[in-house]
């Protein structure tokens, strides 16, 4: 059973333990692992490159991830940026309420003098709070690459991964048949690289190196090449990916008690199975990976950056949520502008809207349930006004304001 069907069984837990320590296991890396570097601080970042080191031997990047790393890198270091653009905005705002003297407003040196100076008091330690608060962020902003600034992110990277990337492809044709396999493939949901069609289909091609690339066929390109390291190489028997993608072309999810990535999709070990030699292909997140470096490796990573890079992810997946939301609303495609930012919060706060009002028409159906249990009952009222007073129970019975008295678990308010 299990030879047939290997691609449904997933290593064994004194598996997974040995293959970190053979130097017959590859470690390979999709893009989203690197740019997700930026967003971490600077502990879970040397927490990572501290497993990498340790494991150095055995990593290994495919071409077309060092080609997404190096294409997106300054939109992801802008958008870190942005950050601290924000945390500036929301301070000035606080400060502008508190420069506008609202309290004159109220009139309460007049009134309440003792009040009045209390609340001057408190706009004085609030300013030195701002303050303080504007020195910390101005610190970590600091900190933080920019597009102008030497990056050390990618120099640690390009040190790492000296001679550990794979070739391109040679010709135009070998994509172009994958782009033709691709479009079978995502129509008929084979892993991976499905779930990107409605993502990247509407974005634009791009060139680099004489060949053009189709965005929406990346995770099936990094796929392939995969593939392609593996497929004649006897000194590789297990290959472990590390993506914090955790969508369901290459992962497989259950549905018990919320959404769980249990596993790598059974197709996409059936498939690099079939094309070589190996007999290991599993997945882990970058938080997933850490916890493993530090378990099997006996290296010292803190607990808080294993949780930081879980967090992100759980953060990226919550943004997608976001991301459809405004799509189906909008009928538009996603592109991340500050507008767009403001019409998706705009429809969340819509949509909690149509959620309460959703609510209180429910409670207004209970109620006029129960409106008519109580009709039935206690014969025809005229009308019926409810008594929540904890004063109109008396003997078990529920005063209704026209004068008649329910039994108390008929008030089933």
């Amino acid at each position: 059973m299990k030879k047939m069907f290997s691609g449904f069984y997933s290593s064994t837990n004194d598996e997974i333990k040995a293959s970190w320590s053979s130097d017959k296991t590859l470690f390979v890396f999709d893009t989203n692992v690197l740019l997700n570097l930026y967003a971490y601080t600077k502990v879970t970042r040397e927490d990572f490159f501290k497993i990498l080191d340790k494991i150095s031997d055995n990593i290994w990047l495919p071409n077309h991830v060092g080609l997404e790393y190096q294409r997106n890198r300054l939109s992801i270091v802008k958008n870190e940026k942005r950050i601290f653009n924000d945390i500036k905005k929301y301070i000035e705002n606080i400060e502008k309420s508190l420069k506008d003297h609202q309290f004159q407003n109220l009139k309460l040196k007049q009134r309440l003098p003792s009040l009045f100076e209390e609340a001057e008091e408190l706009q004085s330690k609030i300013s030195k709070l701002l303050i303080a608060y504007q020195e910390s962020v101005k610190t970590w902003n600091d900190k933080q690459p920019d597009v102008r600034s030497s990056d050390k992110i990618r120099r640690r990277i390009d040190e790492l991964f000296d001679e550990k990337i794979g070739d391109s492809f040679k010709e135009q044709k070998m994509l172009d048949d994958i782009y033709k396999e691709g479009k079978y493939r995502y129509e008929n949901s084979i892993p991976p690289g499905y779930e990107d069609k409605k993502e990247k289909e509407k974005n634009k091609q791009f060139s680099y190196a004489g060949l053009n690339y189709i965005p929406m066929y990346g995770d099936l390109i990094l796929w392939k090449q995969i593939i392609e390291k593996v497929k004649n190489d006897e000194n590789i028997d297990s290959i472990v990916f590390i993506t914090d993608d955790v969508k369901e072309d290459w992962w497989y999810i259950l549905d018990s008690n919320g959404k769980k990535e249990i596993g790598v999709r059974a197709e996409l070990r059936n498939e690099i199975y079939r094309e070589s030699n190996i007999n290991s292909f599993e997945l882990l997140t970058t938080s997933d990976f850490m916890k493993s470096g530090k378990e099997f490796l006996k290296l010292e990573v803190e607990e808080k950056s294993i949780n930081e890079a879980k967090e992100n992810v759980v953060e990226n997946k919550s943004r997608r949520v976001e991301k459809d939301f405004f799509e189906k609303r909008y009928k538009s495609p996603f592109y991340n502008t500050e507008e767009e930012e403001r019409m998706i919060d705009k429809y969340i706060a819509e949509k909690h809207r149509e959620e309460k009002e959703e609510e209180e028409m429910i409670d207004r159906y209970i109620t006029e349930k129960h409106r008519n249990k109580i009709l039935k009952k206690y014969g025809q009222l005229d009308d019926v006004y409810l008594n929540d007073d904890e004063d109109g129970v008396v003997d078990g019975k529920v005063y209704l304001s026209d004068g008649v008295w329910i039994d108390k678990e008929d008030a089933w308010w």
